[in-house]
């Protein structure tokens, strides 16, 4: 149960765009996030599915809200052609954020862990994300590149 309570933290306290990074150098292997869907709603509100895939399973699922009127022309720019990750636009373009955690729950029977939090910079809220990090596949990859 250590093993699995270190791993987590690792994920959970991955700085903020460097979740990809962390998961690739625990389960060594090649991650690839995909954007799934992108809409935008009502007045500039936006909307984002990813996930974070390892060996063909998603490991992390993440529902992503954001106002489009706040951001950066390049930063809405790169967003909008959905071929990055909201981590890897903020750091090619240097953008220094922090993460405010609003919820952490611990869903056993599902194998689900998830949290909810807010990406700002310079005081104000440029992203909200939920992530569901999907246990049974993250423990199978990490299975899978321990043998």
């Amino acid at each position: 149960m250590d093993d699995f309570k270190d791993t987590l933290k690792k994920i959970l306290d991955a700085p903020v765009c460097q979740v990809v990074k962390i998961l690739g150098e625990i389960l060594q292997s090649k991650i690839e996030l995909k954007v799934i869907d992108q809409i935008t709603t009502l007045n500039n509100q936006n909307e984002r599915n990813v996930e974070i895939i390892a060996n063909g399973l998603p490991i992390i699922k993440a529902f992503v809200k954001f106002d489009s009127s706040i951001l950066p022309k390049v930063i809405l720019r790169e967003i909008l052609m959905k071929k990055y990750g909201i981590g890897t636009i903020l750091n090619k373009n240097n953008i220094i954020v922090t993460r405010n955690i609003i919820s952490l729950k611990n869903d056993l029977e599902n194998k689900i862990v998830s949290r909810k939090y807010e990406i700002n910079h310079n005081g104000t809220t440029w992203f909200t994300i939920v992530e569901k990090i999907i246990l049974d596949n993250f423990y199978s990859n990490k299975n899978r590149g321990s043998s």
